[in-house]
């Protein structure tokens, strides 16, 4: 039996691990101090299948962050964009056909990467939100890197330096100029703000990629859906886990729907889970209230926004779960924090 699931750990790909440990390396710092940052070996680190617990990469930021006296490491970091910084989802990237095939392939196979949050698409017209939704109390390094990674893998897939977003978001204050911010953006940056996140011309995001190649890009998606399949069979809580926090914002996905996407039967499905010692309505119960906490403590969102991004059917339903998750309101947890 495997160990029992209690609580929502979001866990991340080791590959990004790696590739922040050899960003902080060139700037001076000891690979060895380095690994015990983020409680890591050497072998471990080159394990590609490894996904950790994303605390270790948090614990990593936080010394790196301290030593290099970079209070915008994340930032800085996702600036320098490599392929392989997320294996083969970086990859396919690269080869897409435009940037919406390569968003399509990362919010399929996500897992892959880990489930420390979720891409988004929102389409409102003439342009396209993107948006990354993360799924615990991140600090503001995660989401930077992620948001200035994709620009920056925009500029280098569309062979455009110019290549820029019409506005981007984050959630929390800012820790250094917004000038700093805006030059490298090259457009509008909002900081407390209600999503993370970028919002772009649709014309852009359908621009053919400078190193478009259809084969090897159906090759890679192949690869991808094996892999995949093969973290199903040997770690299909963290599958679920993701197929979970991707689906909420647009519904509460039942586990006919989850069976489905596991390619698993339902009675397959809620086996594997009883291995863990749970049931997919614990799993989303879990789920859930890591997404709320997350919210109110990262965003200036409505607790009826926040509700329906989570499912709820009315926000008094919402409210109801949130006390028997906190002994406490929405409104009342997040006016704590804010007196912290």
């Amino acid at each position: 039996m495997q160990t029992p699931f209690t609580t929502f750990d979001p866990k991340i790909a080791v590959q990004p691990v790696r590739s922040l440990i050899n960003y902080c390396e060139r700037a001076g710092l000891m690979r060895s101090a380095l690994l015990r940052a983020a409680s890591l070996s050497e072998d471990q680190l080159n394990d590609s299948r490894l996904l950790i617990d994303v605390e270790r990469y948090e614990d990593l930021f936080r010394f790196a962050s301290e030593a290099l006296k970079d209070e915008v490491l994340g930032f800085n970091f996702g600036k320098q964009f490599e392929a392989d910084r997320w294996g083969v989802l970086g990859y396919i990237a690269m080869t897409a056909q435009n940037i919406v095939a390569a968003m399509d392939a990362q919010y399929k196979f996500q897992s892959l990467s880990g489930n420390m949050g979720a891409p988004i698409q929102i389409n409102q017209g003439m342009v396209t939100t993107l948006q990354w939704v993360p799924a615990y109390n991140c600090s503001h390094h995660l989401p930077e890197q992620i948001v200035s990674g994709l620009v920056s893998m925009g500029r280098i897939v569309t062979n455009n330096e110019g290549y820029a977003p019409r506005a981007v978001f984050f959630t929390h204050k800012p820790q250094a100029p917004i000038s700093q911010y805006e030059s490298f953006f090259q457009c509008r940056v909002e900081f407390e703000g209600q999503f993370n996140g970028i919002v772009m011309d649709n014309n852009e995001l359908l621009t053919p990629l400078r190193k478009s190649d259809p084969e090897l890009n159906k090759m890679l998606v192949g690869h991808a859906q094996s892999m995949l399949a093969q973290q199903t069979f040997s770690s299909p809580m963290e599958v679920i886990k993701d197929y979970v926090i991707k689906t909420l914002p647009s519904h509460v996905p039942d586990i006919d729907e989850v069976a489905d996407y596991l390619k698993l039967s339902v009675r397959s499905t809620q086996r594997k889970l009883q291995d863990y010692g749970t049931s997919y309505t614990q799993v989303l119960d879990a789920i859930r209230k890591e997404l709320a906490l997350t919210y109110l403590r990262q965003t200036h969102n409505s607790v009826l926004y926040i509700s329906e991004r989570l499912g709820f059917s009315e926000q008094s339903a919402f409210q109801r779960a949130f006390k028997r998750w906190t002994g406490t309101t929405p409104r009342r947890y997040r006016v704590s924090i804010l007196t912290e």
